[in-house]
């Protein structure tokens, strides 16, 4: 079920294309001029299959989501980009756009979709592994190197974790918040890692090593993450 009065299609046209960029670089502002994505590029991948979709309100787009195929171990659906505008986010659109892309990929055939979020950013983890309920494949420590230049990354390492979402059930299936248990390993995180980067960097790299540690410990003793708490704790077992 859509939020009330948003309405989802795919972008195919230079001018759905470029409604799209603009909520890529609303959401992702660059600290100098410059775009996430070429308009040539975008184009180029568009004609040749790739996932791209947005959300209206009314004529208005508030939302994107872009993706592209991969054969890298399966065959499957890469979400590089999903962003809402100011206003529309928690709102249930980005859940919506997240339905739609699954179940565009489940139509043609892709086993899954993967994408990469940063482990300390909170309410991406909860929405990823609660609310669609994704497998916790990887760690990748600074997966992007340097060159995170918008605002919201600027100034931090880009480590991330990779998440993958089975295309095999009917229809996704959410978990209620996890609650650790004796044998469990706890990774806390900050409730927003965005406000502590932009006023105490310090602080900011303090949990980004922090947790990069306690993951690569945990996953090299083979854990897995079965869930995230509502205290902003990832939960391995």
């Amino acid at each position: 079920m859509n939020p009330p009065e948003i309405k989802l299609r795919e972008l195919i046209s230079l001018d759905d294309q470029m409604a799209a960029r603009w909520i890529f670089d609303t959401v992702w502002p660059k600290k100098e001029a410059g775009s996430e994505i070429t308009p040539n590029l975008l184009q180029a991948m568009v004609h040749n299959g790739a996932y791209l979709a947005g959300a209206f309100s009314g004529d208005q787009i508030v939302a994107a989501s872009f993706g592209f195929a991969s054969i890298h171990g399966e065959k499957h659906l890469h979400s590089h980009m999903t962003g809402a505008v100011e206003g529309f986010r928690g709102s249930g659109v980005g859940n919506a756009l997240k339905q739609h892309q699954w179940l565009w990929a489940k139509e043609r055939g892709y086993s899954s979709i993967t994408w990469s979020f940063d482990p300390l950013v909170s309410r991406n983890a909860r929405f990823n592994i609660n609310k669609l309920g994704v497998e916790i494949v990887s760690y990748h420590e600074n997966f992007y190197g340097s060159f995170m230049a918008d605002a919201l990354n600027a100034g931090d390492e880009s480590d991330r974790l990779l998440a993958r979402w089975d295309l095999s059930p009917a229809a996704p299936a959410s978990r209620e918040p996890r609650v650790a248990q004796p044998s469990s390993t706890v990774i806390q995180v900050p409730i927003d890692i965005v406000a502590i980067r932009s006023s105490d960097p310090i602080k900011s790299k303090e949990w980004r090593l922090k947790v990069r540690a306690e993951f690569v410990r945990a996953l090299a003793d083979g854990k897995k993450t079965v869930g995230f708490s509502s205290d902003c704790e990832y939960i391995l077992e």
